[in-house]
């Protein structure tokens, strides 16, 4: 004791013995401090320059390097009011804590309480800092029973690559898990994440989403409103609200697995891929996308659409694969349908097991009993090749079987059969046909009053035939043809049908929803 004032007791310290102030916060992994203490223990005096006692009022004064001592933690600061029957200290400026050597915090004024082990601290900077990132904001609540902090003023977090900014913020030390709320930005070198809330756990460095979010890299774009992101390894999984968007494609569904780095995505539900680029889209409920080669899987209610000069073709299968292929220097879209194939356009509608379309030649592939209507057409063969020009059917080769129905009138049907057949469309309708082996032909003839004269029926082995308007136009026969022509009073039952021949009509397509009937 240097000297008694006033009823005051000043203790002086060694001048040499100088602290840092820091102060014990419940802000820190490990505590080693029982949080379930039933009695507890006061805040100690570990040193300062000069302390005044009030005895009425029961407080100490220390000014000049004070330090407290509070269950294992260090309080450091300026100076400092310590009121012992409440066991709370009242510390200002140069305000420090330090718990062992894993956590520092500073501030300019704090309030700390030995028994609720509460804390507020204040200043115009406060920082939190340990092993794994750097808190920065301007007031900060601890509560060490609960292992829990937050702010409420906004606050910005540095870890490792990540620099975080959120009106409010609550960490837990024990489990180093983040909630983020408001207005919340990470910003990443490979990405950046502005979310309403976001729950982020610095082991495992997976982010959760709860709210509108966004994330932004160079070249794609997500936005979700539930889901977590693999901040490691760039994996995500979103549930609620996805739109991805890449480059000139973007795709959503009711649940989305992703992978960044092999821009690699999953769909469960309420499939859509939309690419602006080819301006083709897909949709069905279960499918996988893989960007680094364009390509695509879907399956259930698969869909493949594609929108050329304000028309649009429609085809359905049971599997749809999409991908890119190249040949020489150009690269082309390729798609396959497998099982239960159907299309769709306004004017051309088809139906096939299975389905090939290449954009390298614009040639649709169909495959085991194919059909395609035109107008009042239909075209029946084991194979058939439609090729297209400017989103118009423009020829088709029909291998093996091939077979030609017009329908005249609801009875009536002009038919054209042969081993192989070429075709030329013109003004969306077939025009001409090449018959290459064993050629048969059945159409009627109508006089200038548009009243019929008879049937004719030929047979040759190579024909070309020119339509007009669903009839016969002109017939032209490239070797001797047999042919005979039968009045329309002479005509003998079941003379009216070459062998093969089976209208399905009824099966056509007539709407994009008849494709899932």
């Amino acid at each position: 004791m240097d000297q008694i004032e006033n009823k005051q007791f000043t203790w002086k310290i060694n001048k040499t013995l100088h602290f840092k102030l820091f102060i014990f916060l419940f802000f820190c992994v490990g505590l080693g401090v029982s949080a379930q203490t039933t009695k507890a223990k006061k805040i100690s005096i570990k040193s300062a320059d000069k302390a005044f006692y009030q005895r009425e009022s029961n407080k100490n004064r220390l000014i000049g390097n004070v330090v407290f001592e509070h269950e294992g933690a260090l309080l450091y600061c300026d100076s400092a009011w310590l009121y012992a029957k409440d066991n709370r200290v009242e510390a200002f400026r140069n305000v420090k804590i330090n718990q062992g050597d894993t956590l520092f915090l500073i501030g300019d004024y704090l309030i700390y309480s030995g028994t609720s082990k509460k804390a507020t601290v204040t200043g115009e900077i406060v920082e939190l800092k340990d092993a794994q990132m750097t808190l920065t904001t301007t007031q900060l609540f601890l509560d060490r029973t609960t292992n829990e902090s937050y702010y409420l003023r906004n606050g910005t977090i540095l870890s490792a690559d990540n620099v975080l900014t959120s009106k409010q913020g609550f960490y837990n030390t024990r489990y180093k898990t983040f909630n983020f709320k408001d207005s919340v930005i990470l910003v990443n070198p490979r990405y950046n994440i502005e979310s309403d809330t976001l729950l982020y756990d610095s082991n495992t460095k997976f982010a959760r989403f709860k709210g509108p979010t966004d994330i932004y890299s160079d070249s794609s774009r997500i936005y979700t409103e539930k889901g977590y992101y693999d901040t490691g390894r760039d994996k995500a999984y979103f549930n609620e609200g996805t739109y991805i968007y890449v480059e000139d494609r973007y795709l959503t569904g009711d649940s989305i697995y992703y992978e960044k780095n092999n821009d690699f995505g999953e769909v469960f539900g309420c499939l859509y891929l939309h690419d602006t680029l080819d301006n083709y889209m897909l949709e069905g409920d279960y499918g996988q996308y893989i960007g680094a080669s364009d390509s695509a899987f879907v399956t259930i209610n698969a869909l493949y659409s594609v929108v050329e000069n304000e028309d649009t073709i429609y085809m359905h299968g049971d599997t749809l694969v999409s991908y890119q292929e190249k040949y020489k220097n150009s690269i082309h879209r390729k798609l396959e349908i497998y099982r239960g194939v159907k299309f769709y356009k306004s004017d051309l509608q088809g139906n096939c097991d299975s389905l090939s379309y290449s954009g390298l030649d614009s040639t649709f592939k169909m495959f085991y009993r194919p059909i395609i209507w035109n107008d009042s057409s239909q075209v029946s063969g084991d194979t058939i090749f439609l090729t297209m020009r400017n989103n118009t059917a423009d020829s088709l080769k029909i291998y093996h079987d091939a077979f030609i129905i017009s329908a005249d009138t609801l009875s009536r049907f002009n038919q054209i059969k042969g081993r192989n057949m070429k075709g030329k469309f013109r003004d969306n309708a077939l025009r001409k046909v090449y018959v290459y082996g064993n050629g048969q032909t059945l159409y009627y003839l109508k006089d200038e009053s548009n009243a019929y004269i008879g049937m004719n029926a030929s047979i040759c082995s190579n024909i070309i035939i020119y339509l007009k308007d669903n009839t016969v136009d002109k017939t032209v026969f490239l070797v001797k043809p047999e042919e005979v022509l039968y009045p329309m009073d002479q005509i003998e039952p079941g003379t009216e049908e070459l062998k093969g021949f089976f209208p399905r009509f009824k099966i056509r397509p007539r709407s994009k929803d008849d494709l899932f009937k």
